[in-house]
């Protein structure tokens, strides 16, 4: 199954992109395991913990200790998460600083229900 993460410090930004993804399940009549974190700490210590492996990650920038540029720059080191799609949905103006960790999109946030429908076409697209 389609596993997707979900990690922002914002409980309502969490509660959005899930909603979002629901609603594409719905339409497309499609079901993903879908797993929320609060942080980037809380993230990588379940990605160690249970070995979890995401084929789409979104990922908040600005948190609370670790941003999400950090979190992914670890994602990208790990030879079981290289792979892992990772969304920026983000308040940032400067979109440049992510292209060192090869993001799949950069969403301004607040994330539209186009914008989730795209980034899940492309991802269920890859062979």
């Amino acid at each position: 199954m389609f596993t997707i993460g979900i990690c922002d410090d914002r409980p309502l930004s969490r509660y959005l992109l899930e909603a979002l993804i629901h609603l594409y399940e719905e339409e497309k009549d499609v079901l993903f395991n879908i797993y929320e974190f609060s942080s980037g700490e809380e993230l990588l210590a379940e990605i160690e913990k249970q070995g979890l492996v995401f084929d789409l990650l979104f990922l908040d920038n600005s948190m609370k200790k670790l941003s999400g540029l950090e979190t992914a720059r670890q994602i990208r080191q790990s030879k079981s998460t290289s792979a892992c799609s990772i969304v920026f949905v983000t308040s940032a103006e400067d979109h440049d600083q992510f292209m060192q960790v090869k993001p799949l999109r950069i969403v301004s946030k607040p994330s539209t229900q186009e914008h989730i429908e795209a980034i899940l076409e492309k991802v269920l697209a890859k062979p």
